[in-house]
């Protein structure tokens, strides 16, 4: 079960594994919540394990812990595993607090917990990350691992322990600029809101707002466009799941100059289609 829109490699994931991906649409009038009632009706005999990002790829949702331990008590009754992916957990804005699933005891052999050098120390061409699990699911895990890649690269190895044992100092530096990248891109978006609609990310460096006035209806089309007459790359929200259509993903992980950049374009182009 993936809530969705979701990372749309874990999607492809489940279906290389010889899954099933069965999509179960979160709650966008909510920010993009779990919706905990659907995620149980969705659970059939069939039902391995549920799987999604906090905060999530593309909406930027960050799911409260009240929810993660509802979810939880779904998981223990029906003997689910759950795997998260945990990309972007020191990147939360305003009031939200990032809450790990795997910290709950009771699920201690329950949950799969993956993590990445990538986001926390932009280290994006590295490739590294580790996972949290128990001892023999890890082992089974290893079974696929080592032939789909032995080991990530020795040099890779060693940026990652330079990285946990140097100063921590960047990951804070990296979410006040996400901070203030995330508040400019707000302020773009207020500007075509006849265009666009948005609901504020609260963690990630991503937006998912959604295309307004019938203009979205192919957001792989809408995303062409773009890039061909605007010059600007976004992702159509198709790539995210079904209920991704009507949407693009924005990523603010870039210099605020860049942001102003191509909204200004993104403006001139819209300017010409109304």
């Amino acid at each position: 079960i993936l809530p969705t829109p979701t990372y749309s490699t874990h999607i492809t994931q489940v279906k290389l594994a010889s899954g099933i991906p069965v999509l179960v649409p979160l709650i966008e009038e909510d920010n993009f919540t779990l919706d905990i009632e659907a995620i149980k009706q969705a659970i059939t005999p069939r039902t391995k394990a549920i799987m999604f990002c906090t905060p999530s790829n593309p909406t930027g949702t960050v799911f409260p812990e009240s929810t993660l331990r509802d979810l939880g008590k779904i998981a223990l009754e029906h003997n689910l595993i759950v795997i998260t992916d945990e990309a972007y957990e020191y990147f939360t804005f305003d009031d939200s607090k990032h809450f790990s699933i795997a910290s709950i005891s009771e699920l201690s052999q329950n949950v799969i917990t993956n993590y990445t050098f990538t986001k926390t120390y932009a280290m994006t061409g590295w490739r590294i990350g580790y996972l949290h699990a128990a001892e023999e699911i890890i082992t089974q895990i290893k079974k696929a691992h080592i032939p789909l890649s032995i080991c990530a690269p020795v040099a890779s190895q060693y940026a990652a322990i330079a990285a946990l044992k140097g100063s921590q100092d960047c990951i804070e530096e990296f979410s006040l600029h996400y901070l203030k990248a995330r508040n400019l891109m707000c302020e773009r978006l207020d500007m075509l809101d006849s265009v666009f609609e948005y609901i504020k990310p609260e963690g990630s460096y991503l937006m998912f707002p959604k295309i307004i006035g019938g203009r979205g209806n192919d957001s792989i089309t809408f995303s062409k466009n773009l890039l061909k007459e605007a010059r600007v790359s976004t992702t159509p929200g198709i790539a995210f799941g079904p209920n991704g259509e009507n949407h693009i993903r924005l990523s603010f992980c870039v210099p605020e100059e860049m942001i102003n950049k191509a909204f200004d374009r993104m403006e001139g182009y819209f300017k010409k289609k109304i």
